[in-house]
């Protein structure tokens, strides 16, 4: 435990997301280590009138004024105006935590604002702001940073970033179940059914394999929102309900799902999109499967080389439902190329870590109060935890 850690004063801005596992794994973090945090929660404030606005800033001014750090939430990136006002005003440094880009979500992967609209401009403004002019960033990748400066136009100060890759790894959960131990490929994938995702082509792949006689069961779960009653329809009209079923009881906050696919999983579905965010994000539920030692298919995509090397690491295919069923073809018939899963969910185990997040936290927080904070295991020789192929094949299995 860090000694002088209860000395510094985080005042943690924005929203928590009870179920954005990075907010979680911060928030029980510097609790833990009696760091002295508040949090500033503006949608607390709410109201159809503007005028509660007023208790928001006061709260957020009477806080920053005592505060040693400012700390940007995760997917808080629409607060970052009133963020930097409040660092200036007091003098504090300021770390914004990305996670994603405001603009790359809605306008380019959601296409929910239309990329001539006021608001366009309005929110690419913001993740500008928070990728140029914050103290500190943390954030998951490199790969999607760079991703990020050619998509908004900017050059983002190197020195000022820190990489904690996504921490969602699942270190006390391991595969049960034998690959098709009752002769029928139990497919499995889980999220939020977003374009990044590439459901449609998934569907359309499991059409195909039930044209070719593959004895298949695929299980999405998702969860409950209009979509997921629009892919029930999507199932249905593809004539698909005896192979492809919905679910929406179980995830992984309550570690429902987790437990469902070490028992019944015998192939985790990554993602398959078309957008420039499938390419340069990593997924979640890559890690997650892969830290459970569950054989996983994904679209092969740049960003996937920044921690892997996908060759040897776990199988891909081009994000085509043609391609997506011709590899679960071969998965079934055992004649895809051979994968070492354990060693596989080791690298990920190492590399994607809540220790390893901590770690980069700790550095951030100490480097802002002028008083370096270490950790022992904290590797005191870089100032970014930069991991390629090469680098992961030296780890410590």
């Amino acid at each position: 435990m860090l000694a002088d850690a209860k000395e510094i004063k985080i005042l943690l801005y924005g929203k928590s997301f009870p179920r954005n596992y990075r907010s979680r794994v911060l928030i029980n973090f510097l609790q833990e280590s009696r760091y002295c945090i508040s949090q500033v929660y503006p949608d607390f404030y709410w109201t159809k009138t503007r005028l509660s606005i007023i208790f928001c800033w006061t709260e957020l001014l009477i806080k920053a004024a005592f505060a040693d750090v400012i700390y940007l939430l995760p997917k808080s990136g629409r607060f970052i105006k009133s963020a930097l006002w409040v660092a200036r005003i007091f003098n504090k440094k300021l770390v914004v935590e990305m996670h994603i880009s405001l603009y790359d979500n809605y306008v380019k992967e959601h296409k929910s604002i239309n990329a001539d609209d006021k608001e366009a401009k309005a929110i690419m403004k913001h993740d500008i702001l928070a990728l140029t002019k914050s103290d500190y960033i943390i954030h998951s990748a490199k790969h999607e940073l760079n991703y990020w400066e050619k998509l908004l136009g900017i050059n983002i100060d190197q020195n000022k970033v820190f990489i904690a890759p996504n921490c969602n790894a699942s270190t006390t959960l391991t595969l049960k179940r034998s690959f098709m131990e009752d002769g029928v490929l139990n497919i499995c994938w889980w999220g939020t059914f977003i374009p990044l995702h590439g459901l449609d082509k998934i569907l359309q792949a499991m059409k195909i394999l039930k044209e070719k006689e593959v004895p298949f069961t695929c299980t999405l779960f998702g969860v409950d929102k209009p979509i997921f009653h629009t892919y029930a329809e999507k199932i249905h009209l593809e004539a698909l309900e005896d192979r492809v079923f919905l679910r929406k009881d179980l995830n992984f906050p309550s570690g429902s799902l987790p437990m469902y696919l070490v028992d019944n999983c015998d192939l985790a579905l990554g993602i398959f999109g078309d957008g420039d965010a499938a390419c340069h994000a990593l997924p979640n539920k890559l890690n997650e499967a892969l830290s459970m030692g569950i054989p996983t298919l994904t679209m092969n995509a740049p960003a996937l080389r920044e921690f892997f090397n996908p060759e040897t690491d776990f199988w891909t295919c081009e994000p085509s439902p043609e391609s997506i069923a011709e590899s679960i073809l071969a998965i079934a018939g055992g004649t895809a190329y051979p994968v070492d899963w354990g060693q596989t969910r080791q690298k990920v185990l190492n590399t994607f870590s809540v220790t390893r997040y901590q770690e980069v936290v700790t550095k951030v927080l100490g480097k802002t109060t002028g008083n370096l904070l270490r950790r022992e295991t904290l590797d005191g020789e870089s100032e970014i935890f930069t991991t390629y192929p090469t680098n992961l094949n030296q780890v410590k299995q």
